[in-house]
């Protein structure tokens, strides 16, 4: 009688290929540089001190602290130890006996042992040098599909709107397969596919810290996705299952984010000179920390003193990107010379708001809102300055809540004009009838949508695309408006961006989550939001407040831009007027 399951019987042990005793180690997938000095030694003060006979407690309020940088909603994060251990975290909580997973070929070597040892099958997507998506829609009814991006070994990746047709294929399915999106080098490409997680309950991406924080050695990996689907992950993860110690080098590390990225953000251009610069040799398209280069080099390296992960039965081997200095020898060793280094291009992102900043929307939300209070409290007088009063005050940049929190007054004050309640306020609001606001919110947005039917037509674009895309900056948009109200925006303006909206409570102006998200979609260093109202103001200053190792910048539109900006910040009439600004240096 065999004591353990029959189909573990031929399952091999994880094993590391043959390598050679000694050289640079280039064959593992290892930050270039080791922690900064000044982090190091805050980590090693901080493990002085620790008590080792107490259990690990720290994990929530780290968890907590990372999810509000990545701006996922509460409970939407789960810390583990590795990102290889969270897979398997998701293998084991999705798979029955023979259910099937895809996973690319070439591709993790560990991918086909998290799958066996839960019973499940392996289905095999090959890939090539590449990222070819057709492939992966005859995949789409397996149980999961696990989608490395950057690829592993070939560093193959595709961008976010080209990944798009297939996610919104799995969505649509009767039984959607779950989408794990692997982005254990995404830090190393020109953008994340981030803001899939929002929009696809079905997605779950996972993410290590062993490239982006050089923290190989604390096996640190975080899941995004579904709160529903998070929780119920987190039941099945062990206690304490991340020791004190990898806690704390977590917290320190973010502390020390600035230096960490400096470092990750210099590794693409050094790739990409090496790539180039092969003659006896040529590199796969890559947007990891390695490069797949054929024929295999790994003869010629190991006599220069330096490993590389040979790939048996493709003639290529995987080198990961050491330093500046190491470079040099590698491309030394592989008989050329690397280039010196080029200026590197910041990421900037500007980010737009759309109401009063992208379209003029002003009458046609006044003329809705007033259709719909005439419409439930036909006896509430209302005028356009009440409107402007609510905005002004903060909290109502979502016309929905805007039309619940008049109807919320009314109850609480009666049908006189509200102006003089709103700005006796003095900007605190109405914390009071929050509970009341957040009930009659379902219904008002009822009545206005169903008014803002007819008073969209009096919207009009304010600027085009071709205005847009001449600043040289990435774009993308950061409204209050829902999903169906932001595909009546595109329709007015002609052309679409990429967008976050408000489509949870937690992506609501002014909740800095949608530029956190942006930020991080973006791998944006310097992210500049446009916007007309004090919501937006806030939560531009709320997002630097959780990321300051970034250049945050809010530039202030339209005629109540007095009201709501600050010194340093950005100014103008509008949109237009603030595009000829962006070609030169931002104060």
């Amino acid at each position: 009688m065999s004591l353990l399951r029959p189909d573990l019987s031929d399952l091999p042990a994880y094993q590391r290929p043959a390598e050679p005793p000694a050289g640079l180690r280039l064959h593992m997938n290892e930050a270039a540089a080791d922690w900064p000095e000044a982090a190091r030694n805050v980590l090693l003060a901080r493990l002085r001190g620790m008590p080792f006979h107490l259990y690990p407690e720290r994990q929530g309020e780290l968890s907590e602290r990372l999810r509000k940088r990545l701006g996922a909603p509460e409970g939407g994060l789960l810390l583990g130890p590795s990102s290889g251990a969270l897979l398997d975290l998701v293998a084991m909580a999705g798979l029955s006996a023979h259910d099937t997973v895809a996973i690319p070929d070439p591709g993790f070597s560990l991918y086909p042992l998290l799958v066996r040892r839960h019973g499940g099958r392996v289905r095999l997507v090959t890939q090539g040098t590449g990222f070819p998506l057709e492939p992966w829609f005859a995949a789409l009814d397996c149980r999961q599909i696990w989608l490395t991006l950057p690829n592993n070994p070939t560093g193959a990746w595709i961008p976010p709107e080209a990944l798009e047709p297939l996610l919104a294929a799995a969505a649509a399915r009767p039984e959607p397969p779950l989408v794990v999106l692997d982005e254990a080098y995404a830090e190393f490409g020109s953008a994340t596919h981030r803001l899939a997680v929002d929009r696809y309950p079905n997605v779950v991406l996972v993410r290590t810290f062993s490239k982006a924080l050089a923290s190989a050695s604390w096996r640190i990996g975080y899941l995004l996705g579904d709160p529903a689907l998070i929780s119920k992950l987190a039941t099945l993860q062990l206690p304490y299952s991340l020791s004190a110690a990898s806690l704390e080098a977590l917290d320190v590390a973010l502390d020390h984010a600035a230096e960490f990225e400096a470092a990750v953000r210099a590794v693409p251009e050094r790739r990409d000179r090496l790539s180039t610069a092969l003659t006896a040799h040529q590199a796969a398209p890559s947007a990891a920390n390695f490069l797949y280069i054929s024929p295999d080099p790994a003869k010629a390296l190991e006599a220069a003193g330096m490993k590389a992960r040979r790939l048996p039965g493709a003639n290529a081997a995987r080198v990961t990107l050491p330093s500046e200095e190491e470079t040099s020898r590698v491309a030394a060793a592989l008989g050329t010379t690397l280039p010196t280094p080029r200026p590197r291009q910041r990421r900037r992102l500007l980010v737009l708001d759309i109401d009063g900043v992208l379209i003029d929307a002003d009458r046609s939300f006044m003329e809705a809102v007033a259709r719909a209070l005439a419409e439930l409290r036909p006896a509430l007088p209302w005028s356009d300055d009440v409107f402007r009063a609510l905005k002004r005050l903060g909290g109502f940049n979502n016309d929905f809540r805007l039309t619940a929190g008049a109807l919320a007054l009314a109850e609480a004050y009666g049908d006189v004009d509200l102006q003089a309640a709103i700005e006796g306020t003095n900007g605190h609001g109405f914390p009071d009838l929050e509970n009341r606001i957040q009930a009659l919110e379902p219904a008002a947005q009822i009545v206005v949508q169903r008014h803002y039917a007819d008073t969209i037509q009096l919207e009009q674009p304010l600027v085009t695309l071709g205005e847009l895309r001449s600043t040289g900056r990435d774009l993308a948009v950061l409204t209050g408006r829902p999903p169906e109200e932001l595909d009546l925006a595109w329709r007015v303006l002609g052309f679409e961006l990429p967008a976050v909206c408000d489509a949870a409570p937690h992506l609501r102006k002014p909740e800095p989550a949608g530029l956190l998200q942006l930020a991080d979609a973006f791998r944006a260093e310097e992210i500049l939001f446009a916007g007309d109202t004090i919501d937006d103001a806030r939560c531009l200053r709320a997002a630097a407040g959780l990321r300051p190792e970034l250049e945050w910048k809010f530039a202030a539109l339209g005629p109540d831009r007095l009201r709501f900006a600050s010194p340093g910040d950005v100014q103008s009439q509008s949109l237009r007027d603030l595009l000829p600004m962006l070609n030169q240096e931002l104060p």
